[in-house]
């Protein structure tokens, strides 16, 4: 047979002056009762020998706080997405960052136009503009002289790898130079290489009088003058952008380029043409980013004169 014997005990941090309770009744407290203060029944077995029966409040009090329960601890549960990968502590999309190990270990970069930017001394570059000796970034040599042409590089595109033309008098990704030649001028006419844009420092590498000009329109778009003109439509900036020797070309301050699919006067496709990412101006989300990559070339001129 089992009997019952009740107990009163106190929260936490009251006990001192509390009354001890026995198993023959209980015995008020010297202390007012409080709303907190609970009743519990404990059932003893009568076959059980107790050494005593009276029990602090205090023990009985640590007795009842053993049976709270433990919060299980917070289980890190690695990204669904099965694309995602681990660069160090970090989860990263590989199509908009690369993970690379430098100074800063286990550092993220950004894709930019198609390519993962490297890494030095834990500062993110392009190694067509920059260069990096293991600790610091410096310029690249800027091209002083000599003439060159340009392909455009965005591995993601279509395009990729396509010469930058002049047609129009603007410049375009791909399709073909739109040159001119006099029959009058005798045979240098066949001297000129075939279908290739060639370009100087803020010039067309052409031979007819007066030459051609490169600039850009308030629009961001990369434009040249007419031959035997020096007018320049929506003038932004005079003279051509940025080339770096082995590297690449970009806008009249160092702008980033971008090509937007445009449907050419006179014509019924849409092709690709080159602006730059001018301070105030904003392109359609059809606009994609561009390297205009530098190759140069030993030739003083690409054609009479470019359309």
């Amino acid at each position: 047979m089992n009997r019952q014997v009740q107990y009163k005990y106190l929260p936490q941090g009251n006990e001192q002056g509390a009354s001890r309770l026995t198993s023959q009744g209980e015995r008020s407290p010297p202390f007012s009762s409080h709303p907190t203060h609970q009743r519990t029944s404990i059932i003893i077995p009568t076959n059980t020998t107790m050494k005593s029966t009276t029990y602090s409040l205090t023990a009985l009090a640590g007795l009842l706080a053993l049976t709270h329960a433990t919060p299980l601890p917070a289980v890190v549960v690695a990204p669904t997405d099965l694309a995602l990968r681990q660069c160090g502590s970090q989860w990263y999309n590989p199509s908009s960052y690369a993970c690379r190990a430098g100074a800063d270990s286990n550092a993220l970069c950004p894709v930019v136009n198609g390519e993962p930017m490297e890494e030095c001394a834990g500062a993110c570059y392009t190694p067509y503009r920059y260069n990096c000796n293991g600790t610091d970034l410096s310029e690249k040599p800027r091209k002083a002289s000599g003439t060159f042409t340009l392909t455009a590089s965005n591995p993601d595109q279509d395009f990729n790898g396509q010469p930058i033309q002049a047609s129009g008098n603007h410049f375009w990704v791909g399709g073909h130079a739109a040159t001119y030649c006099p029959s009058n001028v005798g045979s240098i006419c066949s001297s000129f290489p075939n279908d290739m844009t060639l370009i100087g420092n803020g010039y067309m590498a052409t031979v007819v009088p007066g030459g051609q000009s490169i600039y850009w329109q308030k629009d961001g778009a990369l434009a040249f003058t007419q031959a035997h003109s020096s007018s320049q439509w929506n003038l932004s900036y005079y003279g051509g952008g940025i080339a770096y020797e082995g590297g690449g070309y970009f806008g009249p301050n160092g702008e980033d380029l971008v090509t937007c699919p445009v449907v050419p006067p006179g014509s019924n496709t849409t092709a690709w043409q080159l602006f730059a990412r001018l301070a105030g101006v904003s392109f359609s989300s059809s606009c994609v980013g561009v390297y205009a990559l530098v190759h140069d070339q030993n030739i003083t001129a690409g054609a009479w004169q470019y359309t």
